[in-house]
């Protein structure tokens, strides 16, 4: 009974969430052959404000600069 689990950040679009869990769903089916009603998949959203990246905070406008970053 395979299980996957996502985690992203919050304020994902419904549309592509369902659609990465059915592509999730197909990819494990092809490869381990287990049957479709005992493959799990869920996606975990967490607020920016609690995801950090090289100590630097998700909502932080710098994130994308700070979150590169390889020294202090």
């Amino acid at each position: 009974m395979p299980i996957i689990s996502v985690t992203t950040w919050d304020g994902q679009d419904d549309t592509q969430c369902q659609q990465l869990m059915e592509e999730l769903t197909r990819t494990v089916r092809k490869v381990t052959g287990a049957p479709l009603d005992k493959i799990t998949v869920y996606i975990q959203e967490v607020p920016r404000n609690r995801w950090a990246e090289g100590g630097s905070l998700g909502s932080d406008p710098m994130f994308p600069e700070l979150s590169r970053r390889l020294t202090e």
